[in-house]
């Protein structure tokens, strides 16, 4: 295949961006009032259907964020390996507050290299990276 196939190809194929990721919630409210409170996330888009309730919520209110997802009969059960990341300015701040409101801290704030890292529980179990990607490239930088 030439280049400009494999361009095309690319360009029509391709991931535009992140959206969301599912989150199993055994309630609603509880899980809206977690990821606004202790992580100042906002509604992006609210779907009340016959058998479930779907919250989408992100930092700016904009995806990429997290699908909360509470359905009649689902028991959530998170992975204990799997988690999810956000990009904070001041994590030692944020686990101080999320402390505060109640939720459980899973790992206080440590050093990698230049990242300052905390792991956090949801009220579901699902656990959460603070981190603050110091010293990591950004976007169209070079590695």
């Amino acid at each position: 295949m030439g280049s400009e196939s494999q361009d095309r190809v690319r360009t029509v194929t391709s991931v535009t961006a992140f959206d969301h990721i599912r989150l199993d919630v055994a309630d609603i409210d509880v899980a809206e009032r977690f990821y606004a409170d202790a992580l100042g996330l906002s509604s992006v888009v609210r779907y009340e259907l016959s058998d479930r309730t779907i919250l989408q919520m992100a930092p700016d209110g904009r995806p990429g964020g997290v699908e909360l997802w509470q359905e009649q009969d689902l028991v959530p059960n998170p992975h204990p390996t799997q988690h999810i990341a956000f990009s904070v300015s001041d994590v030692p701040a944020l686990v101080e507050h999320i402390r505060a409101l109640g939720y459980h801290v899973v790992t206080e704030p440590y050093r990698i290299k230049q990242e300052t890292v905390a792991f956090v529980a949801d009220p579901d179990r699902h656990t959460i990276e603070l981190n603050d990607f110091q010293g990591r490239p950004t976007v169209g930088a070079p590695a």
